[in-house]
């Protein structure tokens, strides 16, 4: 079957347009066609059929609806297609991607807007439109015209017109600005506030040489940001009005608008070509082997609003905001040999430059320019992750290594070594809120200090600031400082792993491992166990905890464990490499001892024979240097699977996975075809993720006999009371009550925040009164990494609650934010399921939703995401609807 919903909702069987019931049975079928492959809520439904007006019997009617259409969707696909599932807590309509017009067009328009962000204007122009082209009119026009009115709708709408800005875009990289100036006429004078529309109305009418009408719609667009929102355009739209009265020799360039974004010191700084395109994630399904994959769940698109805090424009739009970031510079000289001819010299500086750009990259950095002889790259933009500084130092070792051993005549010493430089620190970043377009824009101490540095570091060296080392030693040894506190990383610290923490408020969720291990073992078949939470949760600890219990059973279990890392990027399939490892006990490495200790391992298992040999030769690419070859991996991951149904076979087996959410697609699939395709083995299978997991892939574990999800919820007060007392040594001094108290609502029941508070209250030595620390460092860029996994309309939505100090509903966030209240409410919803918030009703009894942070500590690095100026002015917009709520209450 065929669904449709860009425009009205249409279905199509096999023999043609599919008949639907009343109403309530096509609005219930299109709220879970937005939703598809998602669990959608039975509250949901019954708010988006009826409202705040639901009749006694609307989960009857409901019930009734869903019935009606598992009947038109069995009598229409007898074969196979959409399956309608009952869910908790609510119900699950499964669709294929090609199925659904919406999966298609999201596709479409995301690899659009990838191929415009590295340069392919050309391809992105063909994708956009491609995807445009699937629109028949409003979503859901049927049902809209009967009276739906669903956050959805606008945010797809919102989509649609963000889509169709990256058409233009392109459209006029690629000088096709003839061709789409009648549309941008029309959609600017349909939305006159969207200012990068109206700059790229600007740039066409530039370019057919309508000066003039150019700066008139600069000032439309002006005058109704004026009267609407009492603002001015922002640098951005300006600089295209400066660029056109200028006569600016820049407004002829493919990428002007992006150029022109971030002002003439970008433009020194930019690259000279676009970044090469990374090739599409490959999924072993798509070479030929069989795999069930769900669409990754799609957010609303982001609320164009210049009145938000934090920007949340829409892609390649510009944000501000504060973070801390990890510059890194590398300086390379040409030797005096190459110094009389030109082109050998162009031609080893563009090597040298992709050789870095591609290291930068694999480290999970971004160029953000090239001057002279130095290179600057930045970590923590656009996303920040907690270990930005260990993949900064990482990549500048990188770099120094691939320089050294680089084919051809690359001098390696004296004055033409390279010298790397890294510097950590608090800075204000203004980009893309996507990462895509013009370059960042630095403001703070932190280039300065970086370029300082740099003038410090001997030929062939590297040097990173105390901070930098602060932020990385976990990972990584240094030598001695000097007097300015800087020192040289000497390469990976030695695993030295720090003391256990005790377990503690995880009774419940124990006896649940436990009793797996003994059912696993009881029903002998596979097992599925996921374990979810937020950073810090401690997911970890509860897998060391079923390790040792497994290792412990009376059944003799076997235990083999691997962990996914940001580092495998360029090895899909380095979580199979890790297990092999552990199952035959060998060094990682391509000699000739691993594939013996693989075959040893295999004979044992399944004889010499022509199987045996089959599997030895199907598993032997995981111990090469390079990665397996694309068309390696189906056999390869048939293999795997037989090697792991084969160890479970002899004895019971616990395979344990952590940080899954890393992994990419082709393993996901792999994990979970692995339990359904084992067959009647004792097999458990245990994985630890973040919630982002259920982000890609919202069914994970659903829908199977044997699967077992566990949440970790922040510990209780007791529990956490526990846990700190063992872990604040004499050396961090007596906890007074008011100090313990302090603590443990800033640890807010998370065991990562209780071990770290304790490790700088233990720090400060002997002979010293206990003091409350300071948010610790760690902390704050493990929070600055989970928020960032959100998308900024959702971290503006925190901005704003945070103003209203910490306690907030839907109607004092949309005032603070000038916002859409039934868009604000679908975004506290959302962080309230995703672990940022937490839910309770008014003590008034009115029934209304209210909603706090649940750690003080995200609440402390949100409210350092603004400057202090916006932070001070949403606070007394705070205060003012406040101030109207209370007077209107007693009035």
């Amino acid at each position: 079957m065929k669904f449709q919903v860009l425009g009205p909702m249409t279905v199509r069987g096999e023999n043609g347009p599919v008949a639907l019931g009343g109403v309530k049975q096509r609005a219930a079928l299109g709220q879970l066609l937005l939703h598809a492959n998602e669990v959608v809520a039975t509250s949901a439904l019954l708010r988006a059929l009826w409202g705040d007006e639901t009749p006694p019997t609307a989960r009857k009617m409901l019930q009734n609806a869903v019935s009606a259409l598992r009947g038109v969707l069995a009598a229409e696909s007898p074969g196979g297609g959409p399956v309608l599932l009952t869910h908790a807590p609510g119900y699950l309509l499964r669709v294929d991607d090609d199925d659904l017009d919406l999966t298609t067009y999201r596709t479409l328009a995301d690899g659009g807007r990838a191929e415009l962000a590295v340069g392919a204007w050309s391809a992105a122009a063909r994708t956009l439109r491609t995807a445009l082209d699937l629109w028949r009119g409003p979503v859901l026009a049927d049902l809209a015209e009967s009276g739906a009115d669903w956050p959805e709708l606008r945010a797809l709408a919102r989509h649609r017109s963000v889509t169709r800005e990256d058409l233009y875009e392109a459209e006029l990289a690629c000088g096709r600005h003839l061709d789409v100036l009648g549309d941008l006429e029309t959609h600017a004078r349909q939305e006159p506030a969207r200012e990068r529309l109206c700059s790229q109305l600007m740039l066409a009418l530039y370019r057919c040489g309508r000066q003039a009408e150019a700066l008139a719609a600069y000032r439309r667009t002006r005058t109704a940001l004026a009267s609407r929102f009492g603002l001015e355009p922002g640098r951005a739209l300006h600089a295209v009005e400066r660029a056109v009265l200028d006569h600016d020799p820049v407004l002829g360039q493919p990428d002007a608008l992006a150029i022109m974004a971030l002002g003439g010191e970008t433009r020194r700084a930019r690259p000279t070509s676009p970044p090469t395109p990374a090739p599409p994630a490959t999924s072993i399904a798509a070479i030929g082997h069989t795999s069930r994959s769900t669409a990754p769940s799609a957010h609303p698109a982001p609320v164009a609003a210049a009145s938000l805090p934090y920007a949340v424009a829409p892609a390649g739009a510009l944000t501000e905001q504060r973070k801390q970031l990890t510059m890194l510079l590398v300086r390379t000289t040409l030797g005096k040999g190459l110094g009389g001819d030109p082109e050998d010299a162009a031609r080893l500086s563009g090597d040298l430059a992709a050789a870095i750009r591609e290291e930068v990259a694999r480290h999970g950095g971004k160029v953000s320019g090239v001057l002279g002889p130095v290179t600057f790259a930045l970590f923590g933009v656009v996303r920040t992750r907690e270990d930005d500084a260990e993949r900064a130092v990482r990549a500048g070792l990188a770099i120094l290594r691939r320089l050294r051993r680089y084919g051809g005549p690359v001098p390696v010493h004296g004055s033409s070594a390279p010298r790397v430089a890294v510097a950590t620190g608090d800075v204000v970043v203004t980009c893309a809120a996507d990462g895509t377009g013009a370059v960042p824009v630095v403001n703070g101490a932190v280039p300065g200090s970086c370029t300082d540095l740099l003038q410090t570091v001997p030929p062939g060296g590297i040097r990173v600031c105390a901070t930098t080392r602060a932020g990385s030693e976990r990972a990584l040894a240094y030598g001695p400082a000097g007097a300015d506190g800087a020192c040289e990383p000497l390469g990976p610290r030695p695993a030295c792993p720090d003391p256990t923490p005790p377990l503690v408020g995880r009774g419940r969720e124990t006896e649940q491992l436990r009793g797996a291990l003994d059912d696993v073992v009881r029903k002998q078949r596979p097992c599925l166990v996921t374990v979810l939470g937020e950073p810090g949760a401690g997911k970890t600890r509860l897998g060391d905890e079923l390790t040792r219990l497994a290792r412990r059973a009376p059944h003799g279990y076997g235990v083999v464990t691997a962990h996914s890392a940001w580092y495998d990027c360029e090895r899909p399939l380095a979580l199979l490499e890790r297990t092999l490892v552990a199952v035959t006990r060998t060094p990682h490495a391509a000699d000739e001892p691993g594939r013996d200790a693989l075959a040893r391992t295999v004979h044992a298992l399944f004889g010499t024979g022509d199987r045996g040999a089959w599997l030895i030769d199907r598993l032997a690419p995981l111990l090469r240097t390079e990665p397996p070859a694309p068309a390696e991996w189906p056999d390869l991951a048939t293999a795997w699977r037989l090697l792991l149904t084969g160890l479970a076979a002899e004895h019971p087996l616990l395979l344990v996975l952590e940080d899954l959410h890393r992994a990419p697609d082709p393993v996901l699939d792999l994990v979970t075809e692995l339990v359904d395709t084992a067959g009647p083995v004792p097999l458990l299978v245990t994985v630890t993720a973040r919630p982002e997991l259920l982000d890609r892939r919202p069914t994970w574990g659903g829908g199977r006999r044997d699967a077992l999800a566990l949440t970790l919820d922040p510990l209780d007060e007791t529990a956490t009371g526990a846990l700190l007392d063992t872990l604040v040594t004499p050396e961090g001094g007596d906890l007074t009550a008011d100090l313990r108290r302090d603590l443990l609502a800033r640890i807010g029941g998370n065991p990562l925040y209780a071990v770290e508070y304790a490790r700088e209250m233990n720090s400060a030595g002997p002979g010293r009164p206990a003091e409350r620390p300071e948010l610790p460092r760690h902390v704050r860029q493990v929070v600055a990494s989970h928020l960032d996994t959100l998308p900024p309309v959702a971290k503006a939505v925190l901005v704003n609650a945070s103003a209203l100090g910490g306690v907030c509903c839907a109607d004092g966030v949309a005032a603070v934010g000038e916002l859409d209240r039934a868009e604000v409410a679908y975004w506290l919803d959302h962080l309230e399921r995703r672990d940022f918030l937490r839910r309770s009703r008014h003590p008034s009894g009115s029934g209304a939703v209210r909603y706090a942070f649940r750690h003080p500590a995200t609440r402390e690095v949100v409210d350092a995401l603004v400057s202090r100026t916006v932070r001070e002015h949403r606070r007394s917009r705070a205060a003012a609807w406040t101030e109207r709520t209370a007077a209107h209450l007693s009035a």
